[in-house]
C-alpha cells in the first residue's frame, strides 16, 4: 500500500501559526492527502486515460499529462472541477460522483509517476523564467514553479510546467489572462498572464516543453 508523505516543512507550517501563510494548501488537503492510497484507483485510473492518455502521458496537445504533477496542485484542480469552480467539460462530468478521498487517491497516484523524457535537449532559459521583468511586474517564472520547473509546494501551490503540452500550455494562460480561469491564489497568475504577450507565451510554452524533454504532439 502507498500512502502519501508531506514534507516536514509542510506539515509544520499548517499545523502552526503560519498556516495563513500556505492560502493553496489546507489543513483539509493535507489531510486528505496523508490518508491517500494510490492503490485503490485502477479502475478510476482506466476512465482518466481515455482523455489523458495512457497512464496519465497526454497524446493530445490540448490535454495536459496527469504524471508527475503536484499532488496538491491536483487534487485542488479536481475539487474546483467537482464543484464547477473550473469549466473541463467532460472532467466536470467524469468526477462529480468521487468523493474527496478518492479525488486525493487519484492526485497521489499520478504524482508518483514519471513524465518520461524524449531525448529533447532545454534551450537557452529565458529572462522571464530567471528573473521576470519587474518592470511589468512579472515575477520569475522560477520562482514559484521551481528551476526545474516542477512545481512548488508553497504558498501558491505552483503546479509543474516541464513537459506540458504546446496548446494546453498557451490556453491555460490566456484562459488566466481573460479571467475564464480564476482558481490562481490571489491572482497571480492572472497579472502575469494579462502582462504577457502572445509571443512571450508562445516561447514559454516551447522552453518549458523542452524542459521537460518532450516534444511538440
Amino acid at each position: 500500500m502507498r500512502i502519501f508523505s508531506l514534507p516536514r516543512h509542510c506539515v509544520f507550517i499548517l499545523f502552526s501559526s503560519l498556516l495563513i501563510s500556505c492560502p493553496a494548501f489546507s489543513a483539509d488537503t493535507a489531510a486528505l492527502l496523508a490518508t491517500a492510497d494510490a492503490s485503490r484507483v485502477d479502475k478510476l485510473v482506466a476512465k482518466c486515460d481515455r482523455c489523458h492518455g495512457d497512464g496519465g502521458i497526454s497524446d493530445d496537445s490540448e490535454i495536459p499529462h496527469l504524471v508527475a504533477q503536484q499532488a496538491s496542485y491536483l487534487l485542488k484542480q479536481l475539487q474546483h472541477f467537482k464543484a464547477g469552480e473550473r469549466d473541463g467539460g467532460r472532467m466536470n462530468k467524469m468526477i462529480r460522483k468521487l468523493d474527496d478521498q478518492q479525488l486525493a487517491d487519484l492526485a497521489v497516484h499520478f504524482a508518483a509517476q514519471e513524465l518520461p523524457g524524449q531525448g529533447v535537449s532545454t534551450a537557452t532559459t529565458p529572462a522571464l523564467v530567471s528573473s521576470g521583468d519587474q518592470g511589468r511586474g512579472i515575477e520569475a517564472c522560477a520562482s514559484c514553479h521551481g528551476d526545474d520547473g516542477r512545481g512548488k509546494q508553497d504558498k501558491y501551490d505552483a503546479p509543474a510546467l516541464a513537459g506540458m503540452p504546446l496548446t494546453y500550455f498557451a490556453t491555460s494562460i490566456q484562459s488566466f489572462a481573460d479571467g475564464s480561469r480564476q482558481s490562481d491564489v490571489e491572482g497571480v497568475m492572472g497579472k502575469v498572464a494579462r502582462a504577457l504577450t502572445d509571443a512571450e507565451i508562445q516561447a514559454l510554452a516551447s522552453y518549458y516543453l523542452a524542459h521537460g524533454g518532450r516534444n511538440p504532439l
